[in-house]
């Protein structure tokens, strides 16, 4: 979909998407509860606590987001070969799989893509307010 500048959503709109996908995405964590190479349970959990609050530009979380996205993808690839990958590149949400716990990682990255599209396109649209407004002077 191409936006214009009439179709955009509000940048208000668009913050409130992305503080509810992290919020979604941090309540589905704790219930498939999947272990973090490095990461101590505690600090997982304050993570997790920052993102039901809605703070998700944390600069000490940064470096959390792609230690969390390899252990989703190491999880479906030790529930299911390959899936992990496969899962972190395509929409899965109507892939049947006719297992409970492998269904529940696959929504877990679900919620984690969304989080993260979410979060990204709110940084694009900040940065091109910014740029919008350094040409418009």
């Amino acid at each position: 979909m191409t936006n214009t500048p009439e179709t955009l959503p509000d940048i208000e709109v668009q913050a409130l998407h992305a503080i509810r996908s992290a919020r979604a995405f941090a309540n589905n964590w704790r219930k498939v509860a999947p272990t973090v190479a490095g990461l101590t349970h505690a600090k997982t959990g304050e993570m997790l606590q920052r993102l039901d609050e809605g703070e998700i530009f944390m600069q000490h979380d940064e470096s959390l987001w792609p230690k969390l996205e390899q252990t989703l993808v190491d999880a479906l690839n030790a529930h299911r070969e390959g899936y992990g990958t496969y899962a972190l590149a395509n929409d899965t949400s109507f892939d049947d799989l006719f297992d409970q716990e492998l269904d529940e990682k696959r929504w877990l990255m679900e919620c984690w893509k969304t989080f993260k599209s979410s979060r990204q396109a709110l940084i694009d649209r900040r940065r091109a307010t910014r740029l919008a407004a350094f040409f418009s002077q």
